[in-house]
């Protein structure tokens, strides 16, 4: 598989493209990063000259605080485009990091203005990907703000395992979720004794695990119940099964 052939999956869920726009994305020159686990791809206040999607893997966008901290703001997997909103600044309000082993593919930003320019739709196709980026940051909003936080825990987990189902990354029940306890509490505005208890809760109702960096969707009504999911956010096709 091209590693452009990722992004084209993602982009085809939402947006109509011909074969002509199809090949002129497989000739993206496209630079593949292998990241380590906590490896940053580019830091906060950085001049950008490529834009990256992920191939492999998963990866973290994230604040750094004066105390040296995070606050991680989102988490992307294969076919992401984490810094797509980045696109057309001077530089980054953001780090994007490897939250396990990842690959990224770096494409130059020069080069894809051009596309877009020379291929419109391939323009809109991103700029509806940026929204429904931007969709999934308003919903983190809310749910770090709004919701309890079990309630919130459960939110997080039926998002990344619907994502991860819409990208053919689920199976029998379960996705990769390569997070600790201390990254979930960075993600969610909780302590690490908070994440434990709730995951505890979450384990007991029967409704989600997180076992060794695999998240177990033991009973997804129940889950996205607990979690007041509704995936119309995400704008993607779900099984529901209410």
């Amino acid at each position: 598989m091209r590693p452009t052939d990722v992004l084209l999956r993602k982009l085809k869920y939402h947006s109509r493209l011909d074969g002509g726009e199809i090949a002129e994305i497989h000739k993206l020159n496209c630079r593949l990063h292998d990241l380590a686990p906590g490896q940053d791809f580019i830091h906060q206040g950085d001049r950008a000259r490529d834009s990256a999607i992920v191939v492999e893997g998963m990866v973290g966008r994230y604040h750094t605080l004066k105390d040296g901290g995070r606050q991680y703001l989102s988490v992307h997997i294969a076919g992401d485009w984490p810094d797509a909103q980045g696109l057309f600044l001077e530089r980054m309000d953001h780090s994007v990091c490897a939250m396990n082993r990842a690959m990224v593919c770096a494409i130059p930003r020069s080069d894809l203005v051009r596309l877009f320019k020379a291929k419109p739709a391939i323009g809109f196709a991103i700029w509806r990907e940026t929204l429904i980026d931007a969709a999934i940051f308003r919903e983190a909003i809310t749910n770090n703000s709004r919701r309890s936080g079990m309630t919130r825990l459960a939110h997080f987990f039926a998002e990344i395992f619907v994502r991860s189902e819409t990208a053919n990354l689920a199976a029998d029940g379960s996705c990769r979720l390569p997070l600790s306890q201390t990254q979930l509490g960075e993600m969610l505005g909780m302590s690490i004794a908070t994440v434990n208890r709730h995951l505890q809760a979450l384990r007991k109702k029967k409704a989600a695990d997180l076992r060794g960096g695999r998240l177990v969707v033991t009973d997804r009504v129940k889950l996205f119940s607990i979690g007041d999911f509704d995936p119309l956010y995400l704008h993607v096709k779900v099984q529901r099964r209410f």
